[in-house]
């Protein structure tokens, strides 16, 4: 009973009824609860039917949830209680409650920052090898559960099992082993992530048990987030244990080439997190925003030539989580070594961070076409308000800069941008910063109508298009980072392949990492060459461009 109330307890589900014979639906909230004992409603918004609540008229309390219709019993309020201009009302815990489906079929969704790892043993069915699959959890019933693997993981060396082990892991530490058949495979390519469900086989009584107390404690949880953490308390099973240990979600599993690239992949954790919220519910989680700018200006002050060269290690992320780290990263860069102030640098880093998420919202044949008819490239253009709209709900995020780094980032100094075809003037310094970075990054990255070209090559493109990009800023953005910037891909006159991973004050090339082959970088990354061991590699042969 406790997990469908707490459902009720969601923003926008639940709604009272008066029992007086009045049919008028009146929305209400959920404040707090004590299990077995009471529940507390908000009614700051519902004033007019106090009066008769107050002379004892009795309610119900219904709505639709993830575990069906859910309506309680007539209840009365006990008493009234007003804090900080906001009136709540105690009514007992009620007898009963009707639910118009079966336990079982409740499913608890994870919500932003609820992170529950899944981890499948199966032996490789071409073979006696045990292979090990590491995932995360979306959401959890009693029958079973659906999780996410990145496609690069090899998945289908387990999933066409038809049955196999998976494991659930939370922050505290508690783990449920449970045997699993594969039930629907779903390819999500833009986030590049498999989408699996899985039913549970073997459930005997006391398993069934142990997993509903688990789908309580996540659809608890989840509700007292989208709320904004109230004052309900935490989950338990949230509460992490040791950061070190804990053993959570697919991007803990990953080999990264670097320290700063496991780090920076917590980032990219967040931001595919908040592409699937603003495709969702049209919002971002602000004080996430916070958190992880926070999280990345803090690694480019520690590590600012780590983080430049762990860009490139993000391959299994989507493109747009890819691009707007980098973008991010990059811009705050870039306006950390012009002094600009600390508000100015967090708001204008979180906002690139952020606008280009839009893009994974829209309507995916778009990136897909080679070449965009009228229509197509007017519908592209939505990604802009649609981060702007859920931008605005952030209340610490400056209008001004939200308004330079997201909407107007796409403009051009010439008015061929979009999407107000601004010029000249009207076109601000911060966006004029960032739309330079934004157009280098992307021009790096390949699409359907265009391949990928190097840093020489990108900032030669932008140069020549003359009077659509700012040339102060471009002289800005060469000097901090170079022709040869850091995460160039060279090939020497003997064949060695080797990432630039340091520059000297001149920006010119200092410290390399080998490399054998010309894909991303990976465990296999080789020595670190500077001095002269970095002359005896001779002439660079050619700049290479890593195929998305």
């Amino acid at each position: 009973m406790a997990t469908y109330l707490e459902a009720l307890g969601q923003p926008g589900v639940a709604a009272l009824r008066l029992e007086s014979g009045n049919t008028e639906e009146h929305p209400l909230v959920v404040a707090d609860e004590e299990t077995d004992v009471h529940l507390v409603f908000e009614f700051t918004a519902i004033r007019d039917v106090v009066p008769a609540l107050r002379a004892g008229a009795k309610f119900t309390v219904f709505g639709y949830t993830s575990g069906g219709f859910v309506r309680t019993e007539p209840m009365k309020v006990k008493g009234f209680e007003s804090k900080d201009g906001r009136l709540f009302g105690t009514v007992d815990w009620p007898e009963q409650i009707e639910v118009k489906q079966r336990r079982a079929s409740f499913r608890a969704t994870l919500r932003v920052g609820m992170e529950v790892g899944v981890y499948l043993r199966s032996s490789d069915h071409e073979g006696d090898e045990t292979v090990e699959l590491q995932g995360d959890l979306r959401d959890l019933s009693a029958d079973g559960c659906l999780a996410e693997f990145s496609i690069y993981d090899g998945a289908s060396k387990v999933l066409p099992n038809q049955s196999t082990v998976i494991e659930l892991y939370f922050p505290n530490g508690r783990t449920l082993e449970l045997m699993a058949g594969v039930r629907h495979v779903r390819t999500d390519n833009d986030r590049k992530v498999l989408a699996v469900g899985f039913e549970f086989q073997n459930v005997d009584q006391e398993l069934h048990k142990e997993l509903w107390n688990f789908v309580k404690e996540i659809e608890r949880e989840s509700s007292r987030s989208a709320g904004g953490g109230d004052n309900r308390t935490p989950s338990e099973l949230f509460r992490v244990k040791d950061p070190e240990t804990t053993k959570l979600g697919r991007r803990r599993s990953h080999d990264y080439p670097t320290p700063t690239a496991k780090r920076l992949a917590t980032i990219a954790g967040y931001l595919d997190s908040q592409m699937i919220l603003l495709k969702q519910e049209g919002v971002f989680d602000p004080y996430q925003l916070s958190v992880q700018t926070d999280h990345l200006l803090d690694l480019l002050k520690e590590d600012r030539e780590g983080v430049l060269f762990a860009l490139h290690c993000l391959y299994r992320e989507s493109r747009w989580v890819q691009h707007g780290i980098a973008v991010a990263a990059r811009l705050g860069d870039l306006l950390y070594s012009m002094k600009v102030p600390h508000t100015v640098l967090k708001a204008a880093t979180a906002a690139a961070m952020v606008h280009d998420l839009g893009k994974g919202v829209i309507n995916q044949d778009i990136w897909r076409a080679t070449t965009l008819s009228r229509p197509m490239y007017l519908d592209m253009q939505d990604h802009v308000p649609q981060v702007l709209d859920a931008a605005k709900k952030i209340k610490w995020l400056a209008p001004a800069i939200r308004d330079n780094v997201i909407g107007q980032v796409n403009e051009r100094l010439d008015g061929s941008g979009y999407p107000q075809h601004l010029k000249g003037e009207a076109i601000g310094q911060l966006a004029r910063a960032a739309m330079v970075v934004d157009a280098m990054d992307a021009m790096q990255r390949s699409r359907p109508d265009r391949a990928a070209v190097h840093a020489i090559s990108a900032l030669a493109q932008l140069q020549a298009v003359s009077g659509r990009y700012d040339p102060i800023w471009i002289e800005r953005y060469l000097n901090r980072f170079g022709r040869l910037p850091i995460g160039s891909l060279l090939k020497f006159e003997g064949g060695v392949l080797a990432w630039v991973v340091g520059l000297d004050r001149h920006n010119r090339v200092e410290r390399l990492r080998l490399t054998p082959h010309k894909n991303h970088p990976d465990h296999k990354l080789g020595e670190l060459i500077q001095g002269s061991k970095l002359r005896e590699l001779g002439s660079i042969r050619d700049v290479l461009v890593v195929d998305d």
